[in-house]
């Protein structure tokens, strides 16, 4: 279905509930026929219908008829990992995503004060602020190598009962401290990207504008280097004055705060040419949407100009994978490289594989690398299942997600990998967790990294 069908499709016979907006059209194409059921994360770790696609959508359903969102069918639609692995599995054709998205903000306006502040300050002025999001990372390499990280737990007991719910979101960010790998000071990708144009001579070649992430850049800044290097030897990269993407905001429900940080990202491209790569999926599913998000968006209904901009920005957005797979030639496999081979799993990102239907290109990267030697390909069951990241719903939903995660480790475990690779930051961190909790040798590596093997080669 076109952008311009889906939007004809929302504004139809809209049920409003206060600030849910969702079309019957969209509700009743889902004939609960329960094929998502096995797709679903949730209703696999828990065997509840009401955490089930067709479940939640009865829920809004019910809602809508009834006038007003309960608890219980706020709790059942708050533990949706948003995965969008019903959406791929549904013979239908159901847009499950657009369902969810009309009740994430009535999910946010349920929220304590304290924790929709605390949310709002950190999509608003922490991840659009690369340089307050470094001095965090700074702090969080100096927490770990002065061996602070059991702090953490000692200052829970500063926070009082009566915070609930925002005690345990700063409980859980604390608790990042311990679980994410030992984190490395990130290094000036734009001095990185200098020195390979001088090095590889890149001028003549096609302009690529790289799109860094937030998150992605501090905490797994080494994949953003790895990118450049291993692109450098294709294309002109170049580095844009840019912004957080919104996911994080929009996911939460705060989708005001995703519209000014699309706009300014529209609007930093808009002079530049080129494809846009980008390394995490999860920006990469989020920049885009742009266009469905600005055509959702009451304030720009009627801005025809900034949607069709919104429109250009979002076709020019790749994954890595799709710009690297591109340029690989069956002639650069010829020469094996002999030694010893790692065996590989990869697991499929959400927003790569579901979101924006990356499919076929990480596999071929790393056919390529099991072709010339550098690595041994394994299959990972259920490579598509979540890992029960999704974000912040760790932070939220943390034992949905550690049971999520579970089902994944033993998965990954069966398979007997030397090494997992995927795509997305929040799911090198959930994997990390894992293996870090079940003592496995198995090293979590982004699709970057693994690319980035053949260049450091000496074969």
């Amino acid at each position: 279905m076109s952008s311009s069908e889906q939007g004809q499709g929302q504004s139809a016979k809209l049920i409003d509930l206060s600030s849910l907006k969702v079309s019957k059209e969209l509700l009743s194409s889902c004939i609960h026929c329960g094929l998502c059921l096995p797709a679903c994360p949730t209703y696999l770790v828990s065997g509840l219908e009401s955490q089930s696609p067709r479940g939640r959508i009865l829920a809004v359903a019910k809602s809508a008829e009834e006038g007003s969102l309960s608890d219980r069918a706020a709790q059942h639609l708050s533990s949706c990992l948003g995965c969008l692995g019903c959406q791929t599995a549904c013979p239908s054709g159901v847009h499950y995503e657009e369902i969810l998205d009309s009740v994430r903000p009535q999910l946010a306006a349920r929220r304590t004060p304290l924790l929709a502040t605390l949310m709002r300050f950190s999509f608003a002025k922490v991840l659009p602020n690369y340089w307050l999001l470094r001095l965090l990372g700074y702090l969080l390499h100096f927490v770990q190598i002065l061996g602070l990280t059991k702090l953490p737990y000692l200052l829970r007991a500063i926070f009082p009962d009566s915070f609930k719910v925002a005690v345990k979101v700063i409980a859980k960010l604390c608790d990042f401290v311990t679980f994410t790998p030992s984190m490395r000071l990130p290094r000036s990708l734009a001095k990185e990207i200098e020195r390979t144009r001088k090095k590889s001579r890149s001028e003549k070649m096609p302009p690529l504008q790289f799109f860094r992430g937030c998150v992605m850049d501090v905490f797994y800044n080494h994949v953003n280097l790895d990118a450049v290097r291993v692109l450098a030897s294709s294309h002109n990269l170049q580095l844009p004055k840019q912004t957080c993407c919104g996911a994080l905001a929009h996911h939460a429900g705060d989708s005001d705060l995703a519209v000014k940080l699309a706009i300014a990202n529209i609007e930093s491209f808009q002079n530049t040419d080129g494809e846009i790569v980008v390394t995490s999926a999860g920006c990469g599913a989020m920049l885009k949407s742009y266009e469905h998000l600005l055509q959702g968006w009451q304030e720009t209904a009627l801005n025809e100009d900034l949607i069709e901009r919104a429109r250009l920005f979002a076709g020019r957005v790749r994954d890595f994978s799709e710009v690297y797979a591109a340029s690989l030639k069956d002639s650069d496999a010829d020469e094996f490289i002999s030694g010893g081979r790692k065996k590989v799993a990869y697991h499929a990102a959400c927003h790569l594989a579901h979101a924006q239907g990356v499919r076929s290109q990480p596999e071929a990267i790393l056919d390529y690398l099991s072709k010339v030697g550098l690595i041994e390909r394994v299959e990972l069951e259920n490579s598509e299942h979540c890992c029960g990241s999704a974000g912040i719903y760790n932070l939220i939903n943390t034992e949905t997600s550690l049971a999520v995660l579970d089902a994944k480790m033993d998965c990954l475990e069966k398979c007997g990998a030397d090494v997992v690779v995927t795509a997305n930051p929040g799911c090198l961190l959930q994997l990390e967790a894992g293996v870090k909790a079940r003592r496995q040798n198995v090293k979590v590596m982004h699709l970057a990294e693994a690319a980035a093997l053949k260049n450091s080669n000496p074969g």
